[in-house]
């Protein structure tokens, strides 16, 4: 119940350093509550306390965002929505660099019950594009990820935590296998910047499909007047989230080799 309410939607959303850090902080105490209490299960349950704590912050920060999307019609688009998309990406930025460290300090015993389905979808992944098109299966494969998103953060609101965390964490621990193929934590910082370049941009396509299907559910529950111009705010917002993902992809497959 504290953690829960630790962040406070109305002031913290507009603080991404704040988030990242209490994100951070949530992400390592999960664990470790996760190698304590779920030892058979540990990367599962790490993610879902994770997404439960969080729960209550993103809930509030959906509604205050489509309340201030209807107040500031005047405004332009990043003005209305740069504060959300911020936030998000402070959380997954916290989420992937606790869990990264985790893969690299913490024993291999442990990291192999830890990131064992992660590891496990890096290596279905790679086999993917080792026998088929890249780009079409880059492209495929994150619009799913896109299009689950956007559906669970609009059925059920607080299901799209969950995607980007499973993201988060699958992320982290192909950040720890680079790093420490090269050194460890001295690794890390190139191991960062190999994903970068097209994560930035895959990344904020989830955490924009997310904010939608939230802007587009509370705007019906509250069944309010203006929601043709939140369906119409969250088609930019799908529109972006579709050329964010192919710009990705385009980089992940032509510019770079990960």
């Amino acid at each position: 119940m504290v953690l829960e309410w630790f962040l406070r939607a109305k002031t913290d959303r507009k603080h991404p350093f704040s988030i990242f850090l209490f994100t951070f902080f949530v992400s390592l105490v999960s664990m470790f509550i996760s190698y304590f209490v779920f030892k058979e299960n540990l990367g599962i349950f790490s993610i879902v306390i994770t997404s439960l704590v969080l729960v209550t912050f993103i809930n509030s920060m959906i509604f205050l965002e489509e309340k201030e999307t209807e107040m500031e019609i005047q405004k332009g688009f990043w003005e209305r929505h740069g504060d959300i998309i911020s936030a998000f990406a402070a959380m997954f930025v916290g989420m992937t660099l606790a869990m990264s460290l985790a893969y690299i300090i913490l024993p291999e015993e442990i990291v192999q019950k830890m990131f064992n389905e992660q590891i496990r979808e890096i290596n279905i992944i790679q086999g993917k594009f080792t026998f088929s098109s890249k780009f079409l299966e880059i492209i495929t494969n994150n619009f799913s990820v896109l299009t689950l998103s956007f559906l669970l953060s609009f059925l059920i609101g607080t299901g799209a935590i969950l995607i980007l965390s499973w993201n988060a964490s699958v992320l982290a621990a192909a950040i720890g296998m680079i790093a420490k193929s090269l050194g460890g934590l001295h690794g890390l910082p190139i191991a960062i910047l190999t994903f970068l370049p097209h994560g930035v941009f895959e990344i904020t396509a989830y955490f924009i499909g997310a904010i939608g299907g939230g802007l587009i559910s509370a705007a019906m529950i509250r069944k309010n007047s203006k929601l043709s111009f939140i369906i119409k705010d969250v088609f930019m917002l799908f529109f972006i989230a579709i050329s964010l993902l192919i710009i990705g992809g385009v980089i992940e497959t032509f510019i770079i080799i990960v």
